[in-house]
């Protein structure tokens, strides 16, 4: 064998071993964010379905007007997500004994003794409980309160930033931008997507137990504020929602009292129980159905299937996201994250 002809076999021979070492690309869903946001009521399905999953935001505290962070720290929770390679949130709310307070967010917004007990509490807790973040979701903020808002996400994020923690904050969905928007106004999609490391946007309660009857997260609603979402935010930073949940409106209660939420994974049973025969609406591509309670009440519940789950999801691929959150773990079966898997691909 000439020179020529073993350079060359050798030349052959190394090429081929380097197509043949080069490691697989990861997967779509393998490169997203899956983050669940853990309860109370998350124990068990967090342990069952962490696969599915590589992020949770722990939903178990909240802020009083002073900054002092209450509620309780499910610290076997924490343990287990980083012992499983799951990275674990802090999320501190405004939520009060009545439940979303703007008064809370008012105050410690705005008045700088709180505000910085706060931020204090906030890294100091990450710090002492193996948190890899905090997650901040200050809800019915008031719209005056809204450069307020976005100066404190600052700030935490700094804070955080420093010490080498993650921010994500947490906002309602719109597809406008109105500062005097009681609902929505507060929140300065493009300030907060500058400051944060994250942005979950909130594609989810469209409708609820509150409102007239329809979808939680209907198609052309999710798109409208997907789409305005990543037009004001890097379209990497955003994190999309999708509910474990539907609801049950009692049409013969016209004052809403006893309309109520229903588990993903109980929705099954509901439909065997009452008989009733689900169909897809066409342009929400959510489900419903109708049926008579015992007491000759007539209801209609709206929720998500495993198709409307796996379409939806996949919009994480459409505008190039970040990846995708759920509320809450507790409320689904293994179906419900086989369908979201299936939306990543």
């Amino acid at each position: 064998m000439n020179d020529r002809k073993a350079q060359q076999i050798l030349i052959i021979t190394t090429t081929l071993a380097l197509l043949f070492c080069v490691p697989a690309a990861k997967s779509y869903a393998d490169t997203k964010i899956i983050l669940g946001y853990y309860t109370g009521d998350s124990t068990i399905e967090f342990r069952q379905f962490h696969t599915y999953m590589n992020q949770i935001s722990t939903d178990t505290l909240n802020t009083d007007s002073n900054g002092n962070i209450v509620g309780n720290v499910p610290k076997q929770a924490v343990s287990y997500a980083n012992s499983v390679n799951v990275l674990p949130y802090a999320l501190v709310s405004n939520y009060g004994v009545n439940g979303w307070d703007s008064n809370i967010a008012h105050q410690v917004l705005t008045n700088s003794k709180a505000k910085n007990t706060l931020i204090k509490n906030m890294l100091s807790l990450v710090k002492k409980n193996k948190y890899k973040g905090i997650n901040i979701d200050f809800e019915a903020v008031l719209p005056k309160d809204r450069k307020a808002l976005t100066a404190f996400v600052k700030e935490v994020s700094q804070t955080m930033k420093a010490n080498n923690f993650l921010t994500m904050v947490s906002v309602p969905a719109k597809s406008t931008d109105d500062p005097s928007d009681d609902r929505t106004g507060a929140y300065d999609y493009e300030a907060l997507g500058n400051a944060a490391d994250y942005i979950q946007v909130m594609t989810y309660d469209e409708h609820g137990v509150w409102s007239d009857p329809g979808s939680v997260a209907s198609a052309p609603w999710i798109e409208s504020s997907l789409k305005f979402s990543t037009d004001y935010i890097p379209s990497e930073k955003v994190i999309m929602g999708i509910p474990e949940y539907g609801n049950d409106w009692n049409l013969s209660d016209p004052a809403n009292k006893s309309n109520s939420l229903v588990e993903w994974k109980n929705i099954s049973d509901l439909i065997a129980t009452t008989g009733a025969t689900p169909a897809r609406d066409e342009v929400s591509g959510s489900m419903y159905f109708n049926y008579t309670d015992s007491d000759g009440c007539k209801h209609v519940v709206w929720y998500e299937d495993e198709t409307s789950i796996k379409n939806k999801t996949h919009y994480t691929q459409t505008y190039e996201l970040a990846g995708v959150s759920t509320y809450a773990i507790g409320m689904e079966d293994q179906k419900f994250w086989e369908a979201i898997s299936s939306g990543l691909k």
